[in-house]
């Protein structure tokens, strides 16, 4: 048996290094390509705050943000495989491979103007539009809004801006006729916009999209969006009246194939998160779950929806199943370990049971030999058996009761030959005695 305890001892080590692995491997993070853009944008600034903040408390989702020129790019890069999450906006082919995890913020379309005559959106007709970020997105946005008004695409000249604090100018200088921009209503793309018009003595005039819900029905990827009166502040305020546009919403996505588990953990990271993500940037303050009814036109990761839902299975529960099997495993290996040891047990007590027989063997062979060199080989036997014990005793492989057993045969052995031997001995003695009456005859 302790010929086999080093084995049971690699085994039981082998084991526990298995399971040490395997946590490691499952506590190790996850880390996911977040495809964003462009640099500077508000979505960039808040995945970057999210990733600084995952890794800063070493979540066991980390993020590794990938720079694109915008929510187009970052729609392809999901769409081609290099990328797990992308920042994508409704109205922007969101790829079909994908699934919402969260809405990060919803945006506005604001029609701009400092001219009072441009009242409606028909009213842009022949003018020329400031196009605030986002040039192609804004650009597709403003053609299907002309669109629904009958308004042809080309009769009016879309002018790209850049950010929001060239529109004060080119509306002052006559560049442009009107600004369109798309941002949160609190986000800092629309502040800097209005600013800009207040720098250049500007009153902003906010022209209203009032066929925003019809729109809404037409293409499920906009939203109606009411803009409060006074939402923007100022004196007077801004807008004066409560007004009617379309909105978008910019959506963390995810690819479906993504374990459900690791987009369940990183749906409520960026809830737990929030606040303390909304002081760096208030954008954070933004982001909300999705629709999540069967009926959304925008389909929700399941793991997201199993957060959303309280439905985020255990660790016990996601992994109940192959712990069962482990331990079946072990219980396997153990019963086989249970028996290959009980095998090598009973062979080494067969193998000693052979050894004290082969000694009885000499015991009783002695009482019949009648010659000396007879006598020599049993001996050697018994000499030959004493080796073979002390080698095993050396490996562990007899016990002190066997010890003790081997050296109580070995001594009836030694004993009896050396009996035997004496009796020899006085036997050859008396043979060569002469015989007292025939020497007197003599």
């Amino acid at each position: 048996m302790r010929r086999h305890l080093p084995l049971v001892l690699a085994a039981i080590l082998a084991l526990v290094a298995t399971g040490l692995l395997a946590y490691q491997w499952l506590g190790q993070p996850t880390t996911l390509r977040v495809a964003v853009g462009p640099a500077g944008s508000e979505d960039a600034r808040l995945m970057a705050a999210v990733a600084q903040s995952f890794a800063r408390t070493h979540e066991e989702v980390r993020l590794r943000l990938v720079p694109t020129s915008g929510v187009a790019e970052s729609a392809r890069m999901a769409e081609i495989g290099r990328a797990d999450l992308a920042v994508v906006r409704s109205d922007v082919g969101i790829p079909a491979s994908t699934q919402t995890v969260a809405i990060l913020h919803r945006d506005a379309a604001l029609l701009l103007a400092t001219d009072p005559s441009l009242a409606a959106v028909p009213d842009l007709r022949g003018k020329r539009i400031g196009i605030v970020r986002n040039p192609a997105a804004n650009v597709r946005l403003l053609e299907s809004l002309l669109a629904h008004y009958d308004v042809p695409a080309d009769a009016v000249t879309t002018i790209p801006l850049g950010d929001g604090r060239e529109a004060g100018e080119a509306l002052r200088e006559g560049k442009v006729d009107a600004v369109l921009t798309v941002s949160p209503l609190v986000g800092r793309t629309a502040g800097d916009v209005l600013a800009s018009i207040a720098r250049t003595g500007g009153t902003p005039v906010f022209v209203p999209i009032g066929d925003a819900a019809v729109l809404a029905r037409r293409w499920p990827a906009l939203e109606s969006v009411e803009i409060a009166r006074g939402t923007f502040g100022g004196t007077p305020p801004r807008p004066a009246e409560t007004i009617t546009t379309v909105g978008v919403s910019h959506r963390l996505v995810a690819q479906a194939r993504i374990a459900d588990s690791v987009v369940s953990e990183l749906t409520r990271l960026l809830f737990v998160n929030r606040p303390a993500l909304a002081v760096e940037v208030p954008l954070a303050n933004q982001i909300e779950a999705p629709d999540t009814s069967k009926s959304a036109s925008l389909p929700v990761h399941p793991g997201a929806q199993a957060y959303y839902e309280g439905e985020v299975e255990s660790f016990f529960e996601r992994y109940g199943d192959w712990f069962y099997l482990l331990v079946m495993c072990v219980s396997i290996l153990g019963s086989a370990a249970a028996t290959l040891v009980s095998r090598a047990a009973n062979k080494s007590r067969a193998r000693d049971m052979a050894l004290l027989r082969q000694l009885l063997a000499i015991v009783r062979a002695c009482r019949d030999v009648e010659d000396e060199l007879e006598l020599a080989d049993l001996e050697r036997q018994a000499d030959e058996i004493l080796a073979a014990a002390l080698a095993r005793a050396g490996t562990g492989a007899i016990d002190n009761a066997g010890v003790a057993a081997f050296t109580l045969g070995l001594d009836q052995a030694r004993r009896a030959i050396a009996e035997r031997r004496a009796v020899l001995i006085e036997r050859q003695a008396a043979g060569a005695e002469p015989d007292p009456l025939s020497a007197a005859a003599e």
